[in-house]
């Protein structure tokens, strides 16, 4: 038996986007695999990956006193430790995954590591961290950046099953999202749900979401004409995390901005309209799989900073209660499309999940094209061409130490 260890102690979407790298330690044959989360996010890991041995760590705030912390942490390390691991991957870039990683030999780990008290990284997050520094040119979703950290991940089409609504007549509202400017002012959340409203028929709509949503959920079914509101049914702060996975299964479709719920509903295959705004970037973290929608704020301060002050008043909210947006929702042809929004459908290649924009235009897309290749060439991908990259690209993917120095720590 070969044990292999994923700690992965970001919040449950990252759970979920850890899919495919899972899915291919699971696969291999004589392997037992381990994951290590936040210990709120255990019962959900075990219903995500049944197969794994799951492990919790108190990852964020407010999980409990210091000594408390302490002990937690201090038992599962000395519970990891005494595992041998074949494999250790480390997803998150964060003081408490360095200091797992201490545990391990640096030949053991990837992702990150620390060796001789130094925090080092891959040579795949390297380029990742290379790339975030002008993400308008992201050419990679997060779950494939993670799987390729093995080296040979499943094919993308093996992840997530194709989207298709429940046929219960329900659609699902994620109301907010945890980072507030990424989530749709409820004016424009009400537009946009009537529009859906209409399109689907009259469905019954759910408002999902934690206790400190209930005033967006209040304040949304207020700007809905009553014969919709009256079709509404409020659940925030009515349901737990563990019961999440059973109301997306019964929807015919979540609208959500870029959320947890949101990668879950893709796990299930249940269709998502995903809202995109702020700092939220679709080809960075949108739906994996096929059949879902994303609609893309593109102006020329996205994706931003978020924890930068905004000084555009989140204008980047506007294009999704443009009458011509609403009608597209609704189903309805509009000469008009609004400046400053993308409309894409979710797609795969042989590399991974992508965005295909079927309205407006990415004024990327050439430069995340190639980048895009340059990085299958260097997981050798068959057909990735890393010589047809421009100059400008090419200094973009690799800085001169990428090149000019010998690594010395090479894994992924």
């Amino acid at each position: 038996m070969r044990r292999v260890l994923t700690v992965q102690l970001a919040r449950f979407g990252d759970l979920a986007q850890s899919k495919r790298l899972l899915l291919s330690q699971i696969r291999d044959a004589g392997n037992e695999v381990h994951l290590c989360v936040d210990r709120s996010l255990v019962h959900l890991a075990q219903r995500l990956y049944p197969s794994a041995v799951v492990h919790g760590l108190p990852a964020h705030r407010g999980d409990g006193g210091p000594g408390e912390v302490f002990a937690a942490c201090r038992s599962c390390f000395a519970a990891l430790r005494e595992l041998d691991f074949a494999e250790v991957y480390f997803l998150n870039f964060s003081p408490l995954s360095f200091a797992c990683a201490a545990l391990f030999n640096p030949e053991q780990c990837r992702g990150y590591a620390r060796s001789h008290g130094q925090d080092m990284r891959s040579t795949l997050f390297s380029l990742a961290f290379n790339l975030m520094r002008d993400r308008r040119f992201a050419p990679v979703n997060l779950a494939d950046l993670w799987a390729f950290l093995h080296k040979d991940p499943v094919a993308p089409e093996k992840v997530n099953p194709i989207a298709r609504p429940a046929a219960t007549g329900r659609i699902g509202i994620i109301v907010a999202g945890r980072h507030a400017r990424r989530s749709l002012p409820p004016r424009a959340l009400a537009a946009c749900v009537q529009s859906v409203f209409r399109a689907g028929g009259g469905p019954r709509l759910l408002c999902l979401g934690a206790k400190e949503d209930q005033p967006a959920a209040r304040r949304l079914k207020r700007e809905l004409p009553p014969r919709i509101a009256e079709r509404l049914e409020d659940l925030t702060g009515k349901t737990s995390l563990a019961d999440l996975p059973d109301i997306l299964r019964g929807l015919d479709m979540l609208l959500t901005p870029d959320t947890g719920a949101m990668h879950l509903a893709a796990h299930l295959g249940i269709p998502v309209q995903a809202f995109f705004l702020s700092s939220a970037w679709c080809f960075e973290t949108g739906p994996y799989g096929m059949g879902h929608r994303i609609w893309q704020a593109v102006r020329p301060c996205s994706p931003c900073l978020e924890s930068a002050p905004c000084p555009h008043d989140t204008a980047c909210g506007a294009p999704f209660s443009h009458p011509s947006f609403t009608a597209h929702l609704a189903g309805k042809f509009s000469a008009e499309w609004p400046a400053d929004l993308m409309g894409c459908v979710s797609a795969l290649d042989d590399f991974g999940a992508t965005c295909t924009v079927v309205d407006g235009d990415n004024p990327y897309a050439e430069a995340a094209r190639e980048l895009r290749a340059g990085l299958a060439a260097c997981r050798g991908l068959p057909g990735a061409d890393v010589g047809g990259m421009t100059a400008r690209n090419a200094a973009f993917l690799f800085r001169e130490k990428d090149w000019m120095l010998p690594g010395n720590w090479n894994y992924a």
